[in-house]
């Protein structure tokens, strides 16, 4: 049964992916903060979720709080149940993760501005452009209604060097 859930989670954390809408911000100081939000946020949330819904919950806080018997508290006990509990909640951040990966949106905003200009071709312009607006430029790469550094470096190449 609680497999049943925890792949019903995987399979709804696909779903809000596919259905959450990723705009990157295009500004060098917050694409990569955002693009790390959004890729360890939700599967923070999932992941206590699942931890939460585990049917091992009362079994583990039941062993933790038993009273002294005649026999001695096994730590083994403990740590058996909680790695049960951990390894069905992870089953759903971990999808979240790897479908966004994949997906590429995330990863490219948050690094773009690593793109090295001189490496792309066009390069031999970039060495008169100052530094932030070589990075306003780069942080724009992900957006394509914004970004206006055709002349320095193509877009296409930037996210395939990527």
């Amino acid at each position: 049964f609680m497999n049943g859930i925890c792949s019903i989670m995987a399979l709804a954390s696909a779903q809000m992916y596919s259905a959450f809408d990723f705009s990157c911000p295009c500004l060098p100081g917050y694409n990569a903060a955002y693009s790390a939000g959004i890729l360890l946020t939700p599967p923070l949330v999932l992941f206590l979720l699942g931890l939460a819904m585990n049917s091992n919950v009362s079994m583990l806080a039941e062993e933790w709080k038993r009273p002294p018997g005649r026999q001695a508290e096994d730590p083994a006990v403990l740590r058996c149940i909680f790695r049960s509990m951990a390894q069905r909640a992870l089953i759903a951040p971990v999808v979240w993760v790897a479908v966004t990966l994949l997906d590429g949106k995330c990863f490219l905003c948050a690094l773009c501005t690593a793109v090295p200009v001189t490496m792309l071709g066009k390069g031999s312009l970039a060495p008169g452009l100052p530094r932030p607006e070589l990075t306003r430029l780069l942080a724009r790469v992900p957006c394509p209604e914004v970004c206006d550094g055709d002349w320095l470096l193509a877009r296409e190449v930037a996210v395939r060097y990527l």
